[in-house]
């Protein structure tokens, strides 16, 4: 066998090789994760608060497009008021993600309801309208680290319009 022949079969191989290896790394199925971060809101008050994320992402169109659904909760302590706020988000997102092998970033827009536990205004429960940019690494076939920000707008009835920057990082588990 000449050397050409060896390596014309070499590349053959290789052109057969990577798409297996690209098509497994990025076509995730559905993921579930838990992240935790900080809140930066400007509500009564500003401040910083602590935020946890129960997520569920799924792919819609192929590997790029994906929904999710969000459940966060978040203890605001607002400075015109003597006790702690919490607040509960259940939202829907749809994520723009760019699959680049075991590093995803990504852009999503979403919007759901926001809603006050306690200090509520006459509706405790509001719109709320996100955009979110992040980064999806794969630490593994079965596991990826998350980091995001996610920007968050609400319009209780009665108290104007608020806004709050979440910066969150978490583990994903993919099915």
């Amino acid at each position: 066998m000449n050397n050409a022949y060896r390596r014309a079969l070499f590349c053959v191989s290789i052109l057969f090789l990577i798409p297996a290896i690209s098509l497994d790394a990025q076509m995730p199925g559905p993921e579930i994760s838990a992240s935790v971060g900080a809140m930066q809101f400007d509500a009564s008050g500003t401040g910083t608060a602590p935020v946890i994320a129960l997520r569920a992402a799924v792919p819609l169109v192929g590997s790029w497009l994906l929904g999710e659904g969000n459940f966060s909760y978040a203890s605001l302590d607002e400075q015109f008021s003597d006790v702690g706020t919490r607040v509960g988000v259940a939202e829907g997102q749809l994520q723009f993600q760019l699959p680049l092998g075991r590093v995803r970033p990504y852009l999503g827009a979403g919007a759901g309801w926001l809603h006050y536990f306690n200090n509520a205004p006459p509706r405790a429960t509001s719109p709320t309208y996100s955009a979110a940019a992040g980064l999806r690494v794969g630490l593994s076939r079965r596991f990826t680290a998350r980091a995001e920000l996610r920007l968050r707008a609400w319009f209780p009835y009665s108290s104007g319009n608020n806004s709050a920057g979440e910066w969150t990082g978490g583990l994903a588990y993919t099915f």
